[in-house]
């Protein structure tokens, strides 16, 4: 399912009314932020500082329920972008009383996860590699399984201490 260009430019939109209501909160302008609809996975949404001010929205998700994703979603992403321009990023917790405040100013719930149904979402799974030591059998991921073939890591057991190897078929 994907988003629809008039759904897209209503979700650019609705990202100024809330950036417009944080500049009311805060008494001052923001510095202007990127929007891009290029995020995928199980985050309906980020916010990312660095080099400048972007936030990301996955609009998998935003079409498959696109009402309460524009509810919940933008203020929640909006919040962190006024928190990083009005108190700076250091020693500021990501949904921390700073970030509460203006979810509670914007009139909206303080919580940081969504609830969005992800059923109808693509999600990458990675693999499971069976290992074994003395006692049982262990499941890694690709990742763990790729760092042991480059030789880059070894993983014990935490129960029996023996270095894991791979399973048989």
């Amino acid at each position: 399912m994907s988003l629809a260009p008039s759904q897209q430019r209503h979700l650019v939109e609705i990202t100024r009314h809330w950036l417009e209501q944080a500049e009311v909160h805060f008494g001052r302008k923001l510095e202007p932020v990127e929007v891009r609809l290029d995020l995928r996975g199980r985050s309906a949404g980020q916010y990312r500082n660095h080099p400048h001010p972007i936030i990301r929205y996955n609009p998998e998700m935003a079409a498959a329920q696109f009402g309460a994703f524009c509810a919940r979603t933008p203020p929640h992403e909006v919040a962190h972008h006024a928190v990083a321009q009005h108190h700076g990023l250091d020693g500021v917790k990501p949904h921390g009383p700073e970030w509460q405040a203006v979810m509670t100013a914007f009139g909206l719930e303080p919580s940081r996860c969504h609830e969005f149904d992800l059923s109808q979402v693509t999600t990458r799974r990675q693999r499971r590699f069976r290992y074994r030591c003395a006692c049982r059998e262990h499941e890694l991921s690709a990742t763990r399984h790729n760092r042991i073939l480059r030789g880059e890591q070894c993983y014990s057991c935490r129960n029996c201490g023996e270095v894991l190897v791979l399973a048989e078929k």
